[in-house]
């Protein structure tokens, strides 16, 4: 198959969270399988040309955008570990300092305009490189205009007639709604902005488009996309998803081994694996050296969060005292919320020797964490997917989360009679629940042999990308079999 992916940020060149490792991972697991595919992504200004030998293909290449022809210039460059190719698209919209705000993190105020064009952009690249494609990855609210764009305007383009695409939601909270006056300018004819197509409450939504005309949907995790059709997780969009839920896939991420395995992470002090764990209790003492705490056996709880509401801190806030008065200790990286970091690092301060709150993004620090923690929490209110949890399991710490989206497919509750089980799960948005289920973990930790067992249990599952891309490629075949027999709809 011929596959152009198409994504805002791609790891090593650009990233801001989980979308960029997903973007790099997917298109080599599928290589591997056989597939020709290649990837178109933002030209920003922080890219290195010389770091990644980026080629330039072509100056100045006209892309209509309503009534303005704006230019954009088009680099190549190669994926690492991989060959595949890597288009960069470089234009005024786009080359910026941030990927979505600027540097006082507020977001851009031609954010519509950048991402349209954007969507525009793609279909200008693959006809100057006629590229003729099978299929058409977008991902999230910033490549969602991209099916809308191919049904309405490119469907009758020889270079496009057989295209089918895709759109995966990575978070369904994040949609891309603006008021219309920020897309007039693309003169998107008014008959769109309607409720059956873009409108969305006198504004258009982004993310509704490429629900409503990706040939298929697919997004993080099969329970995430049982979540997205209901009124408490779809965030408004619940109903469009419904009416698609025939199209609708859910695939699960799998992780890089090559970056995170304790058998050969060079972030860790000693390498170690499920066939002799000894080394992770090198790495706890490591990891309580330099977060400045007492080196003991006491239960080592870690975390590594963006900090929102999400991910479940203002839970983790409401129980923290009880938590630590069980005699544990306790280390969290991670940036976000101000407030919330602000609360986190009061309790840091009341309970001195026995916490470490490290506000930043160091992804060290997130392996040895990783490695050195006994427990990793992660209560999340709604998780897509969710990494952390694989990456716990994989280094022996066991996580705790709660029963929602990807944890759910997961991590499943440990059962002390019959010693099955990855993790410890909870499922109501509750405090007590989770403190119940912090104090479970811990009592068990105290019976040496059965918690030895859960490790192996967890060490020795394979979240390797091979399973999802086998998967994505299934999705793949079915898009192209069965849409490939109808003719396509415009709209």
């Amino acid at each position: 198959m011929n596959i152009i992916f198409c994504s805002t940020e791609v790891t090593p060149f650009s990233k801001t969270g989980g979308l960029a490792d997903v973007s790099a991972a997917i298109p080599r697991s599928l290589e591997k399988l056989g597939n020709s595919i290649c990837i178109i992504t933002p030209f920003y200004k922080f890219i290195d040309i010389q770091k990644y030998d980026l080629v330039l293909v072509r100056e100045k290449i006209g892309v209509q955008v309503g009534d303005a022809i704006e230019f954009m210039d088009l680099y190549r460059g190669i994926l690492p570990d991989s060959s595949i190719l890597v288009y960069f698209i470089k234009n005024q919209f786009l080359y910026r300092e941030g990927l979505y705000v600027d540097e006082k993190g507020i977001e851009y105020e031609d954010s519509a305009m950048r991402f349209i064009f954007f969507n525009k952009a793609i279909f200008t690249v693959l006809k100057h490189l006629q590229l003729k494609a099978d299929i058409i990855h977008t991902n999230d609210w910033h490549t969602s205009l991209v099916p809308f764009f191919l049904k309405s305007e490119y469907h009758s383009e020889y270079l496009f007639k057989e295209t089918k695409t895709i759109f995966t939601i990575h978070n369904i909270g994040y949609q891309g709604i603006f008021p219309v006056e920020d897309v007039q300018e693309a003169n998107i004819p008014e008959i769109y902005f309607t409720e059956e197509c873009l409108g969305y409450y006198s504004k258009i939504n982004f993310m509704k488009s490429g629900i409503l005309y990706a040939d298929l949907i697919t997004t993080v995790s099969p329970t995430y996309a049982n979540e997205i059709q209901t009124k408490e997780y779809g965030f408004g969009l619940e109903k469009y998803i419904q009416k698609r839920k025939n199209d609708l896939f859910g695939i699960v991420h799998g992780i890089d081994y090559t970056e995170w395995n304790p058998s050969i992470d060079p972030f860790i002090k000693q390498n170690y694996d499920k066939n002799n764990i000894n080394g992770k209790a090198i790495c706890k003492s490591d990891l309580q050296l330099e977060m400045g705490l007492e080196i003991s056996d006491k239960p080592l709880i870690g975390i590594v969060s963006r900090l929102a509401p999400q991910k479940g801190i203002d839970l983790i806030l409401e129980i923290f005292d009880q938590m630590m008065n069980l005699d544990i200790q306790f280390v969290l990286l991670g940036t976000g919320d101000y407030a919330l970091e602000k609360a986190l690092k009061k309790k840091e301060k009341k309970f001195k020797g026995m916490c470490s709150i490290i506000i930043d993004f160091n992804n060290k620090l997130a392996h040895k964490i990783e490695a050195g923690a006994d427990i990793f929490l992660m209560p999340s209110i709604y998780e897509p997917c969710g990494l952390n949890q694989m990456y716990s399991m994989v280094y022996g710490t066991v996580p705790i989360v709660r029963r929602t989206g990807g944890l759910a497919d997961t991590v499943k509750n440990f059962d002390t009679l019959t010693a099955k089980g990855t993790g410890f799960v909870f499922d109501k948005i509750d405090a007590k629940e989770l403190f119940d289920t912090v104090q479970r973990a811990i009592n068990l930790r105290s019976n040496p042999k059965k918690w030895k067992k859960l490790q192996k249990n967890i060490m020795k599952i394979d979240f390797s990308w091979q399973n999802s891309a086998k998967h994505w490629q299934e999705v793949y075949r079915k898009v192209l079999n069965e849409k490939g027999q109808k003719k396509k709809k415009s709209v």
